[in-house]
């Protein structure tokens, strides 16, 4: 049941890798609040995300395009370097987005080695299942005890300051849920 947990929540943070290859693998943008994972086949870019694939073809210009024949809307992925990926909507409509590589090994490899911060998510999660009426807050905990157990100290300060900024606006009270996954000082 601990390795479920663990599974299901690192498939929820991050999605699973992409192939090997230049340009393939999971990139997120900044905040973490977005992920795709690239693949490259026959010359193109695929973009995979939890509910479609969409295949980028070279425009030319060093630019991959798409266009989405439900939204009628285009896409553009440019390759930045190896580990950065340039996302937006044609014609640019606002900034684009940057997302960077996961290095997901690293990331496992941090979770293993990182045992209590990992039951306390599970924890979380736990409680997230039989307590339906707090289930959003305990998963938010959980998430943010996950972040952390991941190992990047930076990109897990930011995560949780953000969780706590969302978890105190739809909290009833002031206390907080989960002092032990978003410590006091980011409360």
């Amino acid at each position: 049941m601990k390795m479920i947990i663990r599974a299901a929540l690192a498939t929820g943070l991050v999605l699973a890798m992409g192939q090997a290859g230049a340009v393939s693998g999971t990139f997120v943008i900044e905040d973490g609040s977005y992920s795709i994972t690239v693949e490259e086949e026959g010359g193109n870019l695929v973009v995979v995300e939890p509910n479609k694939r969409s295949v980028y073809a070279p425009a030319g210009d060093g630019s991959y395009q798409f266009h989405n024949d439900n939204t009628g809307s285009d896409f553009y992925l440019r390759v930045l370097d190896d580990n950065t990926v340039e996302a937006g909507r044609m014609p640019q409509s606002g900034s684009p987005s940057i997302l960077k590589r996961v290095d997901m090994g690293a990331k496992v490899a941090a979770l293993e080695e990182n045992d209590e911060l990992s039951a306390l998510a599970e924890r979380y999660a736990t409680q997230a299942e039989t307590d339906p009426v707090n289930a959003q807050a305990w998963s938010m905990c959980a998430a943010v005890a996950f972040n952390r157990a991941m190992g990047d100290e930076a990109q897990s300060a930011q995560f949780a300051q953000q969780t706590a900024q969302v978890l105190q606006s739809i909290l009833v009270g002031s206390n907080n849920p989960c002092p032990d996954a978003i410590l006091p000082q980011y409360w």
